[in-house]
C-alpha cells in the first residue's frame, strides 16, 4: 500500500504523490544544490511524510537520481534522434560539423525557451549537471551522459578529422559552457537591453551558437 500523506483532508494517488515529490525536489535541488537540501525540506515542500519518499525512492540518492533522469533523459534522447538524422543524411560521407552541433544545441535551447514548462528551474538544474560538487550526483549525471558523449565525440571527430580526442575534450567543454551561460542569460531577459529582448528567440540563439562553436572547434591550436 502507498503511504498516507501528512496533510489531513488531502488525498493523492501514488502517481500524484510521486510527482509532487519529484517537483519539489527538482525545485530545491536546482535552487540550493543536492547536498544543501534535506529530506525534511523536500517533505515540507511536497506536503508529504518521510514514508512517502521511502516508498517511492528508497533514499535521497534514489530521489536525486530520478530527478536528474527526468531532466536529462528526454533532452539527450532528442539529441540522439537528431544526430541519427544527421548521420543518415550524410550517408557514407563525413557529417557537416554545423549539423552535428545543431543536433547537440537545438534541444537544450528549445527546452530553455519553452514557456509552457518551468524553464528557470530546468536551466538551474542543468547548471547543477556542470557544477554540482556532490560526488554521488556527479556519478548520476555521468551515467546519463556516457552514451551521448560517445556518440557525439565520434561524430565530431569524423567531422573534424584533424582534431585529436584530447583537444576535442576541451572544446566540447567550452561549447557546453557557452550553451549553458547563453541560456541563463536569456532566462534573465529583464536584464537585457530592450532592443535585444525584442529580437530574442530560440532559432536566433541556436544559429548564433552553432556559428560561434563551429569556429571554435575548427580553430587551429597555437602552442
Amino acid at each position: 500500500m502507498a503511504p498516507q500523506q501528512e496533510r489531513p483532508g488531502e488525498e493523492h494517488s501514488p502517481a500524484e504523490t510521486r510527482q509532487r515529490i519529484l517537483d519539489a525536489a527538482e525545485r530545491l535541488f536546482a535552487l540550493r544544490g543536492v547536498g544543501a537540501v534535506s529530506i525534511r525540506d523536500i517533505t515540507q515542500a511536497a506536503g508529504v511524510n518521510v514514508a512517502a519518499i521511502n516508498y517511492h525512492f528508497k533514499t535521497k540518492h534514489g530521489l536525486a537520481a530520478e530527478v536528474f533522469k527526468r531532466c536529462i533523459d528526454p533532452l539527450n534522447a532528442r539529441r540522439l534522434e537528431l544526430l541519427d538524422a544527421v548521420e543518415t543524411r550524410a550517408g557514407g560521407k563525413l557529417p557537416e560539423l554545423e549539423d552535428v552541433l545543431e543536433a547537440m544545441i537545438r534541444p537544450a535551447v528549445e527546452r530553455g525557451f519553452d514557456h509552457e514548462q518551468d524553464s528557470e528551474t530546468f536551466l538551474k538544474l542543468t547548471g547543477r549537471c556542470l557544477s554540482e560538487p556532490n560526488t554521488e550526483v556527479e556519478e548520476i549525471v555521468r551515467a546519463h551522459f556516457e552514451k551521448l558523449i560517445r556518440r557525439f565525440d565520434a561524430a565530431f571527430l569524423r567531422a573534424l578529422p584533424d582534431l585529436g580526442p584530447e583537444e576535442l575534450f576541451w572544446r566540447v567543454k567550452f561549447m557546453a559552457g557557452a550553451l549553458h551561460y547563453s541560456l541563463l542569460t536569456c532566462g534573465k531577459q529583464k536584464n537585457l537591453p530592450v532592443k535585444l529582448r525584442k529580437t530574442l528567440d530560440a532559432e536566433g540563439l541556436i544559429q548564433r551558437l552553432v556559428v560561434f562553436t563551429a569556429a571554435g572547434l575548427r580553430a587551429s591550436v597555437s602552442r
